[in-house]
């Protein structure tokens, strides 16, 4: 009854039918019968692979050598920042002090709000508040000692 309705199937004899040059398939006819289509490929030289390859060879390694040279760039101004940074935290541990309150209590905040507007708990809530406490004591004592070394400074001047 299969053989009935599809005679055109039938006809075909030979491995493939092949269509036009002017599309870019041709029709294989499977071996249980059936049609599938095969796209033509063009075939590459070799040649213009090894130019690729080459080439792209050639581009890796400029990368490399780019990343080192930025690599070593980052890592020379990395350290003379963390110079700096430490110096200046040596000469005055009470700006250290007063930028580690700042820091803490911003983050403690930044918890609890996330903590009652969205449900998530970052830190725990009574050691956020504990040391959200403690940090603006720490950073009132910082400001006095500030005031204080400037006065000290202006009496010694004046």
């Amino acid at each position: 009854m299969a053989e009935e309705e599809y005679p055109e199937y039938k006809e075909v004899q030979g491995p493939a039918i092949t269509t036009p040059r002017r599309l870019p398939f041709r029709l294989a006819v499977r071996p249980g019968g059936g049609v599938r289509i095969v796209r033509y490929r063009s075939p590459k030289p070799q040649a213009d692979y090894a130019v690729y390859k080459t080439t792209l060879a050639a581009a890796v390694e400029e990368i490399k050598i780019e990343m080192r040279a930025q690599h070593q760039q980052t890592r020379a101004e990395v350290q003379t920042v963390k110079h700096d940074v430490l110096a200046a935290i040596k000469a005055s541990p009470v700006e250290y002090l007063k930028l580690l309150c700042e820091f803490g209590s911003l983050f403690l905040l930044f918890s609890l709000a996330i903590r009652f507007l969205l449900k998530i708990e970052l830190v725990n809530t009574g050691f956020a508040l504990f040391m959200l406490a403690a940090l603006v004591i720490y950073w009132a004592m910082v400001r006095v000692k500030e005031s204080s070394d400037k006065r000290r400074r202006q009496n010694t001047q004046g």
